[in-house]
């Protein structure tokens, strides 16, 4: 599909299956993507991904909380941004890289991190995009395929942040299976390399910052910024499926937005926490961002935030917007998320 499919996203290459065009908001296509049922605990392997997460419809109310939310986070964005490229830079001296964007939060920061780091390498730098999975790897077909277009470059996957730290899990026990299996290794003898904005988690190989960070792109929905679903695992294996969607639904203003992060004023990088000092119970899924997904394509059952109300606000106003829109209850000023190192936490059923 990377040959036949243009990515809203700059120089963005999608290797996935093309599975044909569908309108994610006409109700004749909603089993076609997974709900709740997906995470039953009988139901493993591509079973579970075998359908993209689902796509809420938003309303004219969103757009401008989500412009305004850009950029009023710009000027921290692009600091974090250059940050985490000087550090991809640092340790990668020798040769550029080729950014593997984990669909779908990845392609966003890829967009930022490909041009500060083209500056360095005095090159474009190549952005790819695929599709992963926690308990069923990574698309490998898709990996393979990358890393014969690109030899000699180093490859980086990409993220927008850690929370539970399954990505770096499944990078870990997916790069295990690659050598098992016997194919090359791919990292100079190296473990695989992941960067992303923010890891508070603290399993990334590279972050800008470890603290929990709202970023805008958490709230984005696909058919308004990918154009593409997301990836979704066939029985009969091979390249990770994605449906088309009609491009009457793009909004390239959102994505105009986005690029012009760069462009804004660099601030100082936002203050790092201090790391959780005891896990979060059981059921809840924790940090900012991964609250915004839940919001999006799951099924929380309430919210709990540690700012108040009015700092809430003012600067987590998307992820208000989806509490709102779904009827999820909010608790405002919740000090004890301190203690799990968040600033969001989702209570899931």
């Amino acid at each position: 599909m990377k040959d036949n499919f243009q990515s809203p996203w700059p120089n963005l290459r999608l290797y996935a299956r093309d599975c044909g065009e569908i309108d994610p908001y006409n109700a004749a296509n909603t089993e076609l993507f997974r709900g709740e049922e997906a995470f039953a605990p009988a139901v493993e392997g591509w079973e579970r991904w075998s359908k993209p997460s689902p796509e809420p419809r938003l309303d004219a109310e969103f757009e401008p909380i989500l412009l305004d939310s850009i950029a009023h986070q710009a000027p921290q964005i692009n600091a974090m941004a250059r940050a985490l490229a000087a550090k991809i830079v640092a340790a990668n001296a020798d040769k550029p890289p080729v950014l593997i964007a984990i669909l779908r939060a990845g392609a966003p920061i890829c967009a930022l991190l490909a041009p500060i780091l083209s500056e360095h390498y005095s090159e474009p730098i190549a952005v790819c995009a695929f599709s992963m999975f926690y308990g069923l790897g990574w698309d490998e077909t898709a990996l393979a395929q990358i890393i014969a277009d690109y030899p000699n470059h180093t490859p980086i996957f990409v993220d927008g942040w850690t929370s539970g730290g399954g990505v770096a899990r499944q990078i870990a026990l997916s790069f295990a299976q690659w050598k098992a299996s016997g194919k090359p290794d791919f990292t100079d003898g190296k473990a695989p390399q992941f960067a992303v904005l923010c890891d508070p988690r603290g399993v990334a190989t590279y972050s800008a910052i470890r603290a929990d960070f709202p970023v805008p792109s958490a709230a984005f929905t696909a058919p308004e910024t990918l154009g593409f679903s997301r990836g979704f695992a066939r029985e009969d294996g091979g390249l990770f499926g994605v449906y088309r969607f009609p491009k009457s639904q793009l909004k390239p203003l959102w994505i105009e937005a986005w690029l012009d992060v760069l462009n804004a004023e660099v601030t100082s990088l936002p203050p790092d926490d201090l790391p959780a000092t005891v896990p979060a119970p059981d059921g809840f899924r924790v940090h900012v961002n991964e609250v915004t997904r839940a919001l999006i394509n799951r099924d929380p059952l309430e919210i709990w935030l540690r700012p108040t109300e009015a700092k809430a606000r003012e600067t987590l106003a998307p992820l208000l917007y989806h509490a709102n829109k779904r009827g999820v209850p909010v608790e405002f000023g919740r000090d004890e998320l301190a203690n799990w190192g968040a600033l969001a936490v989702a209570r899931m059923k």
